[in-house]
């Protein structure tokens, strides 16, 4: 009676995942998790900043891990597999600029961008790193589990793919208005059904209530959900396998505390680097449209497309002066000339 009505999982769903071997596991998550641990303890208690020193060691550090976990890929996998990774890896890290630029605003929203509260930043950063690494995981492993299901999954990737373009597009020039953070609707919930306290000199998420310390690491870990969300189908588009895609994000993620305060250092450095990221969205989303009808681009014009636009963004970048860098000094000088009148009549 009830054999008609029972569920069945569509064709393919787990087949992507029949070739992840115990070794596999086993040689991921060994020193993924006791990197993460080393590099989660390194300033564990310490009440001073980090230092631009330390954030471009452990980046290294993190880059060198996830070189030699590549390198291990290649040789176990073959050279295809290898550039496989090397996009996902690659494609994460670029996705996340924008990403920690927006963490930077919502630690100044809370008044932790200060040289006397700097330090709150890294205890933070420690549990919302945890949460990345766990968000992507969930939502990569869905998106390896569905995207064999129907081709029209891909067309609704390459939709939201698309969407994140638009979003970073229209944000783009909304750099002046910045948005406060302590309004945000998931500090607003916390707000609504917790008792909270106002001060942050005990360095705890509770103290007599919710400290706005806590209150930050929720709305960080609140703005993650979506960045993790636009990421994923970027990722499932190129990468496909979901070992490949699962690894070399997590790798990527695991870096993002000692990224956060390395770009911190040189937010305005990379200038033309968002530009870039919207560029490789666009081919992205093609590819993803042209998958849906069967029609495969090539794993080396994947690779050839993303080293060239990244490495172009931040070529261009490093010779070309920040158009908005001259727009500022011209408005100080026309406020200088303005003021100037002021002072010889005061």
């Amino acid at each position: 009676m009830f054999a008609d009505t029972e569920a069945k999982v569509p064709e393919g769903v787990f087949e992507a995942f029949s070739s992840i071997t115990l070794t596999d596991v086993l040689v991921f998550i060994v020193p993924f998790i006791a990197a993460v641990i080393i590099d989660l303890q390194s300033h564990r208690g310490s009440k001073e900043p980090v230092s631009l020193r330390d954030a471009t060691m452990w980046s290294i550090i993190w880059i060198l891990c996830s070189v030699a976990f590549g390198g291990y890929i290649w040789y176990s996998r073959g050279p295809e597999d290898g550039s496989l990774f090397a996009m996902g890896y690659v494609l994460e890290k670029a996705l996340a600029v924008d990403n920690l630029f927006a963490f930077y605003l919502i630690f100044k929203s809370f008044g932790l961008t200060l040289h006397d509260t700097q330090h709150h930043q890294h205890r933070i950063l420690y549990w919302g790193i945890l949460g990345a690494i766990a968000l992507r995981f969930v939502f990569l492993g869905f998106g390896a589990l569905i995207v064999n299901v129907s081709p029209y999954v891909l067309i609704a990737f390459a939709l939201v793919v698309l969407w994140t373009v638009m979003k970073m597009w229209t944000s783009g020039g909304d750099d002046d208005d910045e948005v406060d953070y302590t309004n945000h609707w998931s500090v607003r919930l916390v707000r609504g059904f917790s008792k909270t306290n106002p001060s942050i000199e005990s360095g705890r998420f509770f103290f007599n209530g919710v400290t706005p310390l806590f209150l930050c690491l929720v709305c960080i870990e609140a703005c993650d959900v979506v960045f993790a969300f636009d990421s994923m189908p970027v990722i499932v588009a190129v990468v496909k396998d979901p070992y490949l895609m699962i690894t070399s994000s997590l790798w990527a993620a695991a870096g993002l505390r000692s990224l956060y305060f390395l770009l911190v250092a040189a937010q305005n450095l990379f200038w033309a680097l968002d530009k870039a990221v919207m560029i490789l969205l666009v081919f992205i989303s093609f590819k993803l449209i042209f998958s849906g009808f069967g029609v495969h681009i090539p794993n080396w014009l994947s690779l050839s497309v993303v080293v060239l636009t990244l490495g172009s963004g931040i070529l261009f970048s490093l010779l070309v002066p920040n158009p908005e860098d001259g727009e500022e000094k011209s408005e100080e000088k026309e406020e200088a000339k303005l003021e100037a009148p002021a002072k010889e009549n005061g």
